[in-house]
């Protein structure tokens, strides 16, 4: 039978090993990201235990289309300032991250390097 129960500081201890093992996703999960406050983490198990550590958030996903994508100097003064904005915004109404999706390489490489987005994939975010 399965279980779902809210996480707890006991757990910590198997969610590190399961952090440790992660194939997935290695060297992007800690702990920390279940811990943190505004965020839902629970348990999935059954009778052996642990089957999966599952975290909800409530995450603002932003989507653009450039009126002239050639003009980059431009659209990177859009980027920092829009994103700035959506920033605060979220975090007014209680959101816990901004995601935007690219598989453009120039700009994925802006989000990493001048807005010190976090990448997982083609999704890069912003913890608030």
């Amino acid at each position: 039978m399965i279980n779902i129960r809210k996480y707890s500081e006991e757990d910590k201890p198997a969610l590190q090993r399961a952090i440790d093992r992660d194939a997935f996703h290695p060297g992007e999960w800690s702990p920390e990201h279940f811990e943190q406050p505004n965020v839902v983490s629970q348990v999935i198990e059954d009778q052996t235990g642990p089957i999966a550590f599952v975290l909800f958030t409530k995450t603002l996903r932003i989507s653009c289309v450039w009126n002239d994508g050639a003009d980059v100097h431009r659209n990177a003064k859009a980027i920092i300032f829009g994103i700035r904005d959506a920033v605060e915004k979220a975090k007014a109404s209680g959101y816990t991250e901004v995601v935007v999706e690219t598989d453009h390489e120039k700009l994925a490489e802006f989000f990493i390097r001048v807005m010190k987005m976090r990448q997982s994939g083609n999704q890069y975010f912003i913890l608030i």
